[in-house]
């Protein structure tokens, strides 16, 4: 079960997307569109779900959560995360702007609508923090550290790995649109590459946890002005 388990976990997330989001429009009633506003609460959600099938494989194996993001209790260089901040959110917005302008000629307005103040407030502040204990402990510090391990071969790992954490984006929010499809797998690439090849040079994610907090929090005040407003 240890040596399957890293290839099946970077499946988890693009699977759990695809199958709540297929039984909310049934539950709901309602169309794919329709529940695309919903997808920053949903995705928290989500986080909340991975951290806790995380914490299960962690006891399975007999080590601590922690371990996987944090193992030798390393603590960060400000002016490093800093820059390297800076670096992910340039590789992550040009990535996102170069392929919707390819797709779309302009970002698409349907992946920022408006919800509850309420829900937009609260998942201001949860969807950042549970995402960078979510998906980096999951495809880099539990399946590509393993995967490295098992192969021998980082360069296979990396591809897995990093193919299906790209492939995840193309489902959140659920819309069975191959042109979406398509533009939110290729938009989130380049920064997915670019992640897994530090990871794979260090062995660090705490300045990439940073990073990836950053974006969200972006992504989540985008929200939250567009509720307000």
């Amino acid at each position: 079960m240890k040596k399957i388990l890293p290839w099946v976990l970077p499946l988890l997330r693009t699977a759990l997307f695809i199958v709540v989001g297929w039984l909310l429009v049934i539950i709901t009633n309602q169309s794919y569109s329709d529940l695309i506003r919903w997808w920053t609460p949903l995705c928290t959600v989500y986080n909340l779900v991975t951290i806790g099938i995380l914490y299960f494989v962690c006891r399975y194996e007999k080590i601590s959560y922690k371990s996987l993001y944090n193992p030798k209790n390393e603590k960060l260089n400000v002016k490093k995360t800093f820059l390297f901040t800076l670096i992910m959110l340039s590789v992550g917005v040009g990535g996102m702007v170069g392929f919707s302008l390819l797709f779309y000629r302009g970002l698409p307005e349907f992946l920022v609508l408006p919800i509850p103040i309420w829900i937009s407030v609260v998942n201001l502040l949860l969807l950042p923090i549970t995402i960078v204990f979510a998906e980096l402990p999951l495809y880099f510090g539990y399946s590509l550290d393993r995967l490295n391990k098992q192969t021998g071969k980082p360069i296979i790992a990396v591809i897995y790995v990093v193919f299906f954490y790209a492939l995840q984006h193309s489902f959140i929010p659920l819309l069975w649109d191959y042109k979406y499809m398509a533009f939110r797998f290729l938009s989130f690439l380049p920064l997915m590459i670019f992640l897994g090849i530090q990871f794979n040079k260090k062995h660090q994610l705490k300045q990439m946890m940073v990073g990836h907090g950053v974006m969200d929090l972006s992504t989540s005040m985008q929200v939250l002005i567009m509720s307000i407003l």
